[in-house]
């Protein structure tokens, strides 16, 4: 089969050709598996090469340059942060660290659960200095955005046009390691995950080339970045999403005693079964100092609040000991789900997950007995259970690397601390809890040492194969192993 290649793409593959030649030289092509050692012959090529900063660890910033949201990791020792200043400076970092068979580790907003974006003898990619920031485009109602774009951002930037776009609720967390993984938030049931509403995306491969990925261009590359999770097959520096319309929100908080969290479960899910969809709900346990405190959380188009905290209450079969109600806008609605901190410090935290096909009683329970288990002294835990239907679950399995689509529920454990070996204990004692229900886990809650079919089920052996294409010597380290 003859491929064409477009003007654009041979000029872009020309670019990648140039860079290396540039800083590499006649003959410096890299090959094999990249290794994480320091190279012997120094970064100042790479420091005349581009327009941004190369760190090294001699250098006074690197301390802080090194540091991710997550403070477990503060301690790591990355081999070199570089911070590119276009996409350009991009392509010749990758092409550097090809030749040299570096590790690349990618950052957007730092946020990985395993530190993936600080990592031992890696040269970082930190992706906050890409200028671009949000670009709307009104015409065709899609936006784009740079990887470490924070979701807050975007929401800001599409509140005005009365537009919005689906993701979690973390506000500084960025936009491609969000997306990349999947991303789950309150508006999933309608609109579906992060990485479904993805259009395009700007990717540097291993080597410096860039390509667009997109259904008509790269589709497997395209496949694999849509949940398939960030940094396996290169560096993403721009990404294009599709948005919807946005309207007022009644947000119904019910409060339950905390014995009653294995009921409220059971319910929250027989209420999910046959809520409208423009209708969401978590359910949530958190242990603090002050006890154990369970609750349902639902949003719904305004003026429904009243009918849909009646069907969840009839639904749990347990009048709340609490009750909240209160109508939101968009972009209100993205600062309450942020607990009102819209620029949250950096903290130490440990997490995982486990993903159901049902909210059985029996599993409701195993989850239940996980929050009971939880020893206070390891710190601040959350167990907060993220619906997985609606608009979700109308992607077929295998059109995108994410594969939980007939699956109906994850939780997500969640435990501030400052004792990671106390936390990390717990969680595996809620890992046991649920081990005859759990069918996998959520890519963007990695935990270590585990095997990627944890976290791709079904599509496992079809994104190694894609990865095994754009990233033959293994440059790209995202935390995963396969």
């Amino acid at each position: 089969m003859t491929r064409e290649i477009s003007r654009q793409t041979f000029l872009r593959g020309a670019v990648g050709a140039l860079a290396a030649g540039a800083i590499l030289g006649p003959g410096r092509a890299g090959s094999g598996r990249a290794g994480a050692d320091p190279i012997a012959s120094g970064w100042d090529p790479l420091s005349s090469a581009i327009g941004g900063q190369v760190i090294q660890p001699g250098n006074g910033q690197f301390g802080t340059a090194k540091q991710v949201f997550n403070t477990n990791y503060n301690s790591s020792t990355p081999a070199v942060i570089v911070v590119p200043s276009s996409p350009a400076d991009v392509q010749k970092s990758m092409a550097f660290a090809a030749a040299r068979r570096l590790k690349v580790a990618p950052r957007s907003g730092g946020h990985s659960y395993v530190g993936a974006s600080t990592a031992n003898g890696t040269m970082v990619l930190d992706l906050r200095q890409l200028p671009g920031g949000v670009d709307y485009d009104a015409a065709t109602g899609q936006v784009t955005v740079t990887p470490a774009t924070s979701l807050y951002a975007m929401h800001q930037a599409l509140a005005a046009a009365g537009r919005g776009i689906p993701t979690g609720t973390c506000p500084s967390v960025g936009a491609a390691g969000h997306a990349l993984g999947g991303g789950l938030g309150a508006h999933s049931r309608r609109a579906g995950l992060m990485c479904d509403a993805l259009r395009s995306a700007s990717v540097v491969l291993p080597g410096g080339q860039a390509v667009t990925a997109s259904a008509a261009g790269n589709p497997d590359l395209f496949w694999a970045l849509r949940g398939g999770g960030g940094g396996n097959c290169g560096v993403t520096t721009s990404l294009t999403f599709a948005t919807f319309p946005t309207g007022d929100v009644d947000v119904i908080n019910l409060n339950f005693p905390p014995q009653s969290f294995a009921q409220v479960l059971v319910g929250w899910q027989n209420w999910l079964r046959t809520a409208d969809r423009s209708s969401w709900a978590l359910a949530d346990a958190t242990v603090d100092a002050m006890g154990t405190h369970c609750r349902i959380l639902a949003t719904c188009p305004a003026g429904s609040g009243g009918s849909v905290s009646n069907a969840v209450v009839s639904a749990v079969g347990m009048q709340p000991t609490g009750t909240e109600d209160r109508t939101l806008n968009y972009l209100d609605l993205a600062r309450y789900l942020a607990v009102g901190n819209l620029n949250p410090s950096p903290l130490g935290y440990v997490g995982g997950s486990d993903v159901f096909t049902t909210i059985t009683p029996a599993a409701a329970q195993g989850i239940a007995s996980a929050v009971r288990a939880f020893p206070r002294s390891a710190g601040r835990m959350l167990a907060i259970m993220h619906a997985l239907d609606g608009a979700v679950a109308s992607v077929p399995t295998g059109a995108t690397a994410f594969p939980w689509r007939q699956q109906s529920a994850l939780v997500q454990w969640y435990v501030e601390t400052g004792d990671p070996a106390a936390a990390t204990g717990w969680l595996g004692v809620a890992h046991q809890a649920v081990r005859p229900y759990s069918v996998g886990g959520y890519v963007n809650y990695l935990e270590t040492s585990q095997p990627a079919s944890r976290y791709f089920g079904p599509n496992t052996s079809r994104l190694s194969a894609v990865r095994q294409k754009y990233d033959p010597g293994r440059i790209m380290f995202s935390g995963l192993n396969f």
